[in-house]
């Protein structure tokens, strides 16, 4: 496992036999070109990435779990537990690969058909150590509600695993994505990278794109109309 160590956070990349950030570089529609929003707001030099798409191709997504597996493992997890619902078809396959009970929990702010309707579906996590499994995660907001959900039905966090860490381009993290420790198949620049040398994006397109996702361009600086002028691979 490769630990690679940040002025605000500690990563932990899993380091697969295979190189899975190509594969996920090449994968139809999951990186696109192009000025986009995220939530009709914030401004983004690429289309934010479609992560699903790489559980299309099975053979994929059983090499995509196994160094999940290996994390869980390694912190002594005794469930998997998907994120509701992007984490749900990753952590089911990482369940799979170690052999390990599987569970799903809800976003918070889910209104069941039944009253008391538990958050936790599948495996018992009460008392119990867990991984957490999402596609992607940044900020960490997200990940800080799942985990709160989690610790109310008793659960013990131990780790989160993403297909994609996403801290490397994010303005601030949370404390628990600052100090959970946290798996990956790949960091977000580690795709933009490996998409660049298989001819996804072009050149000019990878620098400008990184440049802003890094230094966080406001609205209105005016490199955007640059970006918008150039050309996709």
């Amino acid at each position: 496992m490769k630990v690679v160590e940040r002025a605000d956070v500690a990563r932990l990349t899993v380091v697969p036999a295979v190189d899975l950030a190509g594969r996920l570089a090449v994968v139809p529609g999951l990186v696109r070109p192009g000025v986009s929003h995220w939530d009709m707001t914030t401004r983004l030099p690429l289309h934010p990435l479609s992560v699903e798409n790489a559980y299309a191709d099975p053979r994929l997504l059983r090499e995509l779990a196994a160094p999940g597996a290996d994390f869980a493992r390694q912190l002594g997890a005794e469930v998997v537990v998907g994120a509701e619902t992007g984490g749900i078809p990753l952590a089911t396959a990482i369940a799979l690969s170690g052999d390990l009970p599987f569970a799903f929990v809800r976003k918070p702010g889910y209104v069941g058909h039944e009253d008391h309707e538990p958050r936790v579906r599948g495996a018992g996590v009460t008392g119990r150590r867990v991984v957490l499994v999402d596609d992607a995660i940044s900020s960490g907001a997200a990940l800080e509600a799942f985990a709160d959900e989690l610790r109310a039905e008793g659960a013990i966090l131990v780790g989160a695993f993403a297909l994609v860490d996403m801290r490397d381009v994010a303005a601030s993290v949370t404390p628990t994505a600052r100090t959970l420790p946290i798996g990956s198949v790949a960091t977000y620049l580690d795709v933009l990278e490996a998409a660049t040398d298989a001819g996804v994006l072009d050149p000019s397109v990878h620098k400008l794109a990184v440049d802003a996702l890094v230094n966080h361009w406001s609205d209105d600086d005016p490199r955007w109309s640059l970006l918008d002028q150039r050309p996709a691979a």
